[in-house]
């Protein structure tokens, strides 16, 4: 397997090796965290259909009594659909198929808001293509953790918080562009920020920070490059330049 632009690294097997594992790795994270949330929903959806039991007489107020199990039900239902991933996922196999970006990065972002606590960002997208021949796990990693960092860091002042994902086609593959209207990075962060372990806040305020290393390390190590951009209290955007493989190649 080769990008399509022919150039090939003297070392291409160790490189997607590297990538491969860190895939397994963030895989293996986000199933945890995937686990951790359903059996807080589920617990939740239980709990709050209790309550309505409680509080309420069906016979008295049917009407009422329905539609707040039903909404209960719902939240928890929606939850459990977006536990679907799409055509071509698996993450054991490093293969290379036409992924639909639109439902891929609205699916994350969903998960993002819930595991974040932002059911009211906004998510835009701009997209040149609704495909892009590449890596579907490494891919979904990569938007899982942009987009989970905008959330995180996003301004909590501001009535409207937006996260918004361009996919441009260039020459030899695509760019991937997650900006955001967060609070930005201080002037001192510089480079940084894709050190291993690096945290813009307290280490007792979460895990170690090692999403936006892994993330450079499946870009470049897939043949591309990942820049950000950043003002202090303005935002922040993070550019992925990734290279178009050919799947016949691939499939050879």
């Amino acid at each position: 397997m080769r990008p399509r632009n022919g150039m090939v690294s003297s070392t291409p097997d160790i490189h997607f090796l590297l990538a491969f594992v860190a895939d397994l790795e963030l895989e293996v994270d986000r199933l945890r965290k995937q686990g951790q949330f359903v059996r807080h929903a589920a617990r939740e959806a239980v709990r709050q259909v209790r309550e309505i039991c409680e509080a309420q007489q069906p016979a008295t107020d049917a009407g009422s009594f329905v539609v707040a199990v039903k909404q209960s039900v719902d939240e928890l239902a929606a939850v459990m659909r977006d536990l679907h991933e799409g055509p071509g996922y698996d993450p054991t196999r490093d293969q290379v198929v036409a992924i639909a970006l639109r439902p891929l990065a609205e699916q994350v972002f969903r998960w993002q808001q819930r595991m974040v606590g932002a059911p009211l960002a906004l998510l835009e997208l701009e997209l040149e293509s609704e495909h892009l021949e590449w890596f579907p796990a490494r891919l979904r990693h990569i938007l899982d953790n942009l987009f989970s960092n905008a959330l995180k860091y996003r301004d909590q002042t501001r009535a409207d918080v937006r996260v918004k994902l361009a996919l441009r086609l260039v020459p030899l593959g695509y760019e991937l562009c997650v900006s955001d209207n967060g609070v930005g990075l201080r002037r001192d962060t510089g480079t940084d920020t894709f050190d291993l372990f690096f945290r813009t806040t307290p280490a007792a305020s979460g895990g170690p920070g090692v999403g936006l290393a892994v993330v450079k390390l499946l870009v470049e190590q897939s043949g591309g490059t990942l820049t950000l951009d950043s003002i202090e209290d303005r935002g922040t955007t993070f550019v992925a330049v990734l290279p178009r493989f050919d799947i016949d190649d691939f499939l050879s």
